[in-house]
C-alpha cells in the first residue's frame, strides 16, 4: 500500500517535470524570438521629445509669444503663452490645443515655428522606473525658429490705445490702423479694435475681434483714391497743374442723366484745389482726361487688384475690373474712388510710394528669423516692386496733401502740440454696400484718413479706418483726429520720436493747449496772458488764421494773423448726412444731429454769418 502511493507521487512529479521541461523548451528554443521581443517591449520605453516652439518678438526683442513647461499635459511638453496679452493678437494669432498654429502668423508660419520632434528609447525596471544611462536610441528634438517682427511694441501700444479711444468717442463698430516706414515697407504697428486675448482658452468675444481687417477688409476707398488719380494725371501730363476746371456748381449731370455731386459749389478749381476741397466732379473730369487704358495701368502699378505679400494670412486682393468691362460711368467714378474695392494694406503701400519718392515697396512684417541662441539665420531685406511715379510727381502730390490738412477737409488733423511737424494726408468717406438693400447704404460708412508725418520729409505713413462711426461720420472728423492722436503720441515718445523732432525736453504742462484759431488778435493776447502761454504773432490782421508750436526749449505758440471775415453758413438742406458733414468739415463748428435721412432744417440758416462758438443743428427726415 505504501509502495503504491510512493509510485503514484513519483509519477505525478515526473509528469510535472516533463511538462515544465517541455514548456521551457518551447519558450527558450521554439518561441525564443517571440518572447525575447515581448521582454524587450516590456523593458524598453519610447518617449516623444517635443520641440520647443520658436518665440515671436518685436523688432527690439520684446517677446510676444513664448513657451512654458506643461507637466500636466501628457501629450505636449510645452504650452504657448502670450506675454503681451491682447496686444497685436489679430496679427500674431494663437496656438490650438494640439500645439499647432491656429490663427495669424502662428498658423502662417507654423512649420518654421514648431520645429521637429525627437524621441528617446530608455530601459525601465519591472516597476516601470527608467534606468538612466542605459538609453538604447535617441533623436534630439530640433527647436523651432524664432520670429522677429518689424512691429515695435511701444508703437503698437500707442496705436491700440488710440483706436480704443476712437471707437468709444465716435461710437464706431470697429477701428483699424497701420503705421509703415515708407522707405523700407516695414510695418511698425498694425492693429484693430475690438480685439481678443489669445491666452484665454474659451473665447467669448464676437467673431469680429478675430479679424485682421487691415488685410482682409475689401472696401470702396472713396476720396482717398483721388491721390492715385492725381498721380496718374501729373505723371502722364494729362492735366496742367494750373488749369482751372469747372466745379459745375456742385452738381454735374452726365449725358446718360446720372449726377455726380460735390458737397457744395467750390467754383473753378485746379488739381490741387480740387484735392484740397475733395471735389468728386473735378476728379471725375481728370480721370476722363487720363483715359481708361492709362488709368487702369496706373491703378494696377500702384498694387491694386492683387495681394501685396505672401506673409499676411487672410489677405484679399480687392476688386478691379478690366477696362473692357467698364460701363460709361466707371472711369469717372473710379476717379474719386468708386466702382472698385481695395484693402487697407494696398492703400497704405500706395501712399508710401508717394511718400518715398515714387517706389512701390512690398510690405514687411518679418524682420528676421533666429535660432534658439538668438543667432540670425535668415534676414529679410526691403523689396522694391517697381517705380510707379517720378520723384517730381511724388513731391507735387505730397505738397497737395499738405494743403488738404492746412486748408481743406482735414483741418482737424492739424496739431498745435508738435513744433515744426506738419502733416499731410487725405480724408475719405465711403458708403458700404448693403446685401439686404441691394444698394449702397447712405447711413453706413467707412471713414478713413491716410497721412504722412512730416508732410515733406516723410518718416511715417499711417492709415486709420473707422467702421460705422455714429456721432460723426466723415473721415476728417473721425479717422483724422485718431491719426493726430497716434502721431502726437509717437513724437512725444522718447524712443520713437525721430531725432530731429525728439520732444522729450518739451514741457508737458497744459498752458498752451488752447485753440486760438478764429479768435480776434485782441482776445488771443488776453487769453494767452491769463494762461501764461508765450505767443508770437506773424503777419498783420485782426484774426488768428492758424497756429503751431515754435520753440523746442519751452512750449510756445506762433499765431498767424490775417483779415478774413467769418464764413457764411452753407445750404445743407436736402443733403444726406454724409454730404452735410463733409460740407461742415471745412468749418470749425460742432454739429448736433437729430433724426435720420436727409437734412430738412438747419440752424444757423443758409447764408447767415457764423462766428466762433456757435453750434450747427441739423434736423433730418427720411423723406424731404
Amino acid at each position: 500500500m505504501y509502495l503504491d502511493r510512493l509510485a503514484w507521487l513519483v509519477l505525478v512529479f515526473a509528469s510535472l517535470w516533463l511538462v515544465l521541461v517541455s514548456r521551457t523548451f518551447q519558450i527558450q528554443v521554439l518561441n525564443q524570438e517571440t518572447y525575447k521581443e515581448h521582454a524587450q517591449e516590456y523593458a524598453l520605453r519610447q518617449m516623444n521629445l517635443y520641440a520647443e516652439r520658436g518665440k515671436i518678438m518685436d523688432r527690439q526683442g520684446v517677446i510676444f509669444a513664448d513657451n512654458i513647461k506643461d507637466k500636466d499635459n501628457k501629450h505636449l511638453e510645452y504650452s504657448r503663452i502670450f506675454l503681451q496679452g491682447k496686444m497685436a493678437s489679430q496679427l500674431i494669432g494663437k496656438v490650438g490645443y494640439n500645439g499647432r498654429g491656429a490663427m495669424g502668423l502662428e498658423r502662417q508660419f507654423d512649420e518654421k515655428l514648431r520645429g521637429n520632434s525627437g524621441f528617446l528609447v530608455s530601459v525601465q525596471t519591472a516597476g516601470q522606473k527608467i534606468i538612466h544611462g542605459l538609453e538604447k536610441n535617441y533623436e534630439e528634438a530640433i527647436p523651432g525658429k524664432n520670429m522677429v517682427l518689424t512691429i515695435d511694441r511701444d508703437m503698437q501700444e500707442i496705436v491700440e490705445n488710440a483706436l480704443k479711444n476712437g471707437v468709444e468717442t465716435y461710437k464706431a463698430t470697429s477701428a483699424s490702423a497701420i503705421v509703415v516706414d515708407p522707405f523700407t515697407g516695414e510695418i511698425l504697428a498694425l492693429a484693430s479694435y475690438p480685439t481678443f486675448d489669445p491666452n484665454q482658452k474659451l473665447q467669448t468675444s464676437a467673431s469680429r475681434a478675430f479679424r485682421n481687417d487691415l488685410v482682409s477688409l475689401s472696401f470702396e476707398p472713396g476720396s482717398t483714391f483721388k491721390v492715385i488719380t492725381a498721380a496718374a494725371a501729373l505723371e502722364e501730363n494729362a492735366v496742367n497743374p494750373k488749369q482751372k476746371m469747372s466745379g459745375e456748381k456742385g452738381h454735374w449731370v452726365l449725358p446718360n442723366g446720372e449726377v455726380i455731386r460735390d458737397t457744395k459749389d467750390h467754383g473753378d478749381m485746379d488739381i490741387t484745389e480740387a484735392m484740397t476741397y475733395s471735389s468728386n466732379i473735378v476728379y471725375a473730369k481728370i480721370a476722363d482726361m487720363i483715359g481708361p487704358e492709362t488709368f487702369y495701368r496706373f491703378v494696377r502699378d500702384f498694387g491694386f487688384g492683387t495681394k501685396t505679400s505672401d506673409d499676411l494670412i487672410g489677405e484679399e486682393s480687392g476688386f478691379l475690373k478690366e477696362p473692357h468691362n467698364w460701363s460709361g460711368r466707371t472711369l469717372k467714378t473710379m476717379g474719386f474712388g468708386h466702382e472698385l474695392s481695395v484693402t487697407p494694406i494696398q492703400m497704405v503701400m500706395a501712399f508710401s510710394a508717394i511718400a518715398n519718392g515714387g517706389k512701390l515697396m512690398q510690405p514687411m512684417i518679418i524682420k528676421e528669423w533666429t535660432d534658439e541662441n538668438g543667432k540670425t539665420i535668415e534676414k529679410k531685406e526691403p523689396v522694391e516692386i517697381r517705380r510707379v511715379v517720378s520723384e517730381k510727381t511724388a513731391a507735387h502730390i505730397r505738397e497737395m496733401l499738405y494743403q488738404v490738412v492746412v486748408n481743406g477737409t482735414a483741418k482737424s488733423v492739424m496739431s498745435s502740440k508738435i513744433p515744426n511737424v506738419d502733416f499731410g494726408g487725405k480724408t475719405g468717406t465711403a458708403e458700404k454696400y448693403s446685401q439686404e438693400l441691394k444698394r449702397y447704404d447712405r447711413n453706413s460708412q467707412i471713414a478713413s484718413f491716410i497721412g504722412f508725418s512730416p508732410a515733406r520729409e516723410v518718416r511715417y505713413v499711417c492709415l486709420v479706418l473707422m467702421d460705422d462711426p455714429k456721432t460723426k461720420t466723415v473721415g476728417g472728423l473721425t479717422a483724422g483726429p485718431v491719426f493726430k492722436n497716434i502721431m502726437e503720441s509717437i513724437y512725444f515718445h522718447p524712443k520713437l520720436s525721430p531725432m530731429p523732432y525728439n520732444l522729450v525736453h518739451v514741457s508737458d504742462d497744459k498752458k498752451c493747449e488752447i485753440d486760438f484759431v478764429g479768435m480776434s488778435v485782441e482776445n488771443a493776447k488776453k487769453i494767452a496772458s491769463n494762461k501764461g502761454c508765450p505767443v508770437t504773432f506773424e503777419g498783420t490782421g485782426s484774426i488768428v488764421l492758424s497756429q503751431k508750436m515754435n520753440s523746442e526749449k519751452e512750449a510756445s505758440l506762433a499765431l498767424k494773423r490775417g483779415d478774413v471775415s467769418y464764413s457764411k453758413m452753407p445750404d445743407l438742406r436736402g443733403l444726406s448726412l454724409k454730404d452735410a458733414l463733409e460740407a461742415m468739415s471745412s468749418i470749425r463748428m460742432p454739429v448736433e444731429i437729430s433724426g435720420k435721412g436727409r437734412v430738412l432744417e438747419q440752424f444757423p440758416e443758409p447764408s447767415t454769418m457764423i462766428s466762433k462758438g456757435q453750434t450747427c443743428k441739423l434736423v433730418l427726415k427720411e423723406k424731404v
